[in-house]
């Protein structure tokens, strides 16, 4: 079987993209097809697709049996796939570990810690930090750029927005290292974890303030991905427990509406007529509500500086198969309340979730992204 160095979903979950030893593979998410393969015969280490676009950003991984190797683990490439070539590169200091890519900027960390802003157009530095782990978030919407990175000391983080002036002071979110950070589309909340795994924490980037955590268990677990729906409703996460758990974030932003950051745009349709119409037949949907914990530590709220809260459990759950062992990212899908769930392993897993009384999730479908391909080259 080939072996999988990078798995990633495109900014609304639509495509998904495998780095291989040879090179890459590009896909559709629904229907699940094949749009574009390249074989380099050198490995992909990262592919990042700009939204349903021919343009990518790739890193190579290093080969010391070749010499001449076209890619290389600090090159970061701009590749046009309608063209077959690579449009532009930009060599940096230290081995790339991430790669985020926007309409007009790529966010790119080196394994040195440090973070760097670059115009896409030019491939021009415009910012550097220096950070304390080589991980960052970075908001997906053309018209923000908020980033997220841990900073410092172990357990804080930074918010940079760049569409405001005010300095948002560093987050202690965590009083262990971070193991992953996520915003949301539009950059109002940012999704925290630590490598202990058992809490999720969201933050309002306008301040720092934490507004709503989130337990996805009792037990040590490193989660692997956390992320927003693309209609700010819902939070998931995956770790190396195997279950992909979701929360709502409803308090979150019914929380952000309350202070004017987010407009409330459905109030007006909340005011329902007085009068019960026998022709509406309209189905009112229950807000989905996380499970109550009591299992909180008050030393952590009393650290943080807020008033006492019950954490809250996932109101969701999808259940991998004890066979897959790699890491998983997940991707709500367009078809409302469901979920895409892509493991290194090479298996895509599709799934719908009750939205307002919750459950263990339906798996609609398993797809092995290796036959799919086999079967594609035999049909070719």
């Amino acid at each position: 079987m080939e072996t999988i160095l990078h798995i990633a979903f495109n900014q609304d979950g639509s495509c998904f993209c495998l780095g291989t030893r040879k090179g890459f593979i590009v896909y559709n998410a629904s229907p699940v097809q094949i749009l574009s393969q390249r074989d380099f015969n050198e490995g992909i280490s990262i592919v990042e697709m700009l939204k349903k676009t021919n343009i990518l950003a790739l890193v190579g991984e290093d080969d010391l049996d070749k010499k001449d190797s076209d890619f290389s683990s600090d090159k970061l490439i701009i590749w046009d796939d309608s063209l077959n070539k690579r449009i532009s590169e930009l060599i940096l200091n230290s081995e790339i570990i991430n790669v985020k890519i926007k309409l007009d900027k790529i966010i790119a960390v080196t394994k040195n810690n440090y973070l760097y802003v670059v115009e896409i157009s030019d491939l021009e530095i415009k910012n550097i930090f220096q950070i304390y782990q080589s991980l960052f978030a970075v908001s997906m919407d053309d018209k923000i750029l908020v980033l997220a990175f841990p900073y410092k000391h172990s357990g804080y983080v930074k918010i940079k927005k760049y569409n405001s002036k005010i300095n948002i002071p560093s987050i202690n979110a965590h009083d262990s290292n971070i193991s992953f950070l996520s915003l949301s589309h539009d950059g109002n909340l940012l999704g925290t974890s630590s490598i202990r795994g058992t809490l999720i924490r969201i933050f309002n980037t306008s301040n720092g303030e934490m507004i709503q955590e989130l337990r996805r268990g009792a037990k040590t677990s490193l989660i692997h991905y956390i992320t927003f729906d693309l209609n700010n409703k819902f939070l998931a996460c995956s770790s190396s427990s195997g279950t992909i758990h979701i929360f709502s974030i409803y308090n979150s932003i019914k929380y952000l509406k309350e202070k004017g950051i987010i407009v409330d745009n459905n109030k007006n349709s909340l005011n329902k007529k007085e009068n019960n119409d026998s022709n509406n037949n309209e189905e009112i949907i229950e807000q989905p509500k996380n499970q109550k914990s009591f299992i909180g530590s008050i030393i952590n709220v009393l650290k943080i500086g807020i008033s006492y809260f019950e954490s809250e459990w996932s109101f969701a759950q999808f259940r991998l198969p004890k066979t897959e062992k790699e890491k998983a990212i997940i991707s709500f899908s367009r078809v409302e309340n469901s979920i895409n769930v892509l493991t290194k392993s090479g298996n895509l897993f599709k799934a719908s979730f009750e939205p307002s009384s919750g459950g263990e999730c339906t798996k609609i479908s398993e797809i092995n992204l290796f036959q799919l391909f086999k079967e594609n080259k035999e049909n070719e």
